[in-house]
């Protein structure tokens, strides 16, 4: 009687050496499992922690996507930040240029902020032709006393170049939403906790909006040095 051997049997024995064992495909799964190089992290509206990690190919998406939530981006240079990242769930980025950035424990997130030390400028990004913003991270600002309303009296009140010159008459940079672009517009009242009036500079007859520091952008100091129009 001739034995029957199965296909499953045959492969078994003589196993394709273009397709490897099955160890050998576990080892180069883990192999090419992606290794955190930056930290995405900051707190929302509601004041709730969010943090996550990115990989090499998504640092400088996921550095602009911090731009644009508010958030900060701490590139991974010491083996704390690498063991604080073993503590965070991996982010994703968007093509909308957004990213996800998931919940994370306030104990962690504290450490987190203690590592990454003061928030200053997070990164620069361009959201609309020809308009260059620094965004400043809400943690950065939260300690910016409020403004006094006072008429601009140089280049450096028209175009501020931190949180503390915003004034009446100032210029800064806000948008309607996620799929806008960013416009100057004109301070027209600085309330006090950092909420403002504005009206867009070159549709001056729209009806006046109100925005909260966090939600607006200054314009790149360079921009002081022409005047458009």
């Amino acid at each position: 009687m001739i034995p029957i051997v199965t296909r499953a049997e045959e492969q078994a024995k003589n196993p394709d050496p273009a397709r490897g064992t099955d160890i050998d495909t576990k080892t180069e799964a883990s192999a090419i499992k992606p290794t955190p190089a930056l930290i995405v992290f900051g707190a929302d509206k509601d004041g709730k922690p969010h943090a996550s990690w990115f990989a090499e190919p998504d640092t400088s998406l996921a550095t602009k996507a911090a731009g644009v939530m508010n958030m900060r981006a701490l590139p991974l240079s010491t083996e704390a930040h690498q063991n604080i990242a073993t503590e965070l769930p991996q982010g994703r980025v968007f093509s909308s240029g957004r990213a996800f950035v998931p919940f994370v424990k306030k104990g962690v997130y504290d450490r987190l902020s203690v590592l990454a030390g003061p928030a200053e400028v997070t990164a620069s990004i361009n959201p609309a032709p020809g308009a260059a913003v620094a965004l400043t991270s809400a943690a950065a600002t939260s300690d910016v006393g409020d403004q006094t309303p006072k008429a601009p009296s140089s280049g450096e009140a028209r175009y501020p170049r931190s949180w503390v010159g915003v004034v009446v008459g100032s210029l800064v940079l806000i948008t309607e939403g996620e799929q806008d672009g960013w416009y100057e517009a004109e301070v027209i009242e600085a309330k006090a906790g950092g909420i403002f009036s504005l009206r867009w500079r070159d549709w001056p007859d729209l009806p006046l909006l109100v925005r909260r520091r966090e939600h607006m952008a200054l314009l790149h100091p360079n921009t002081a040095a022409i005047e458009v129009a």
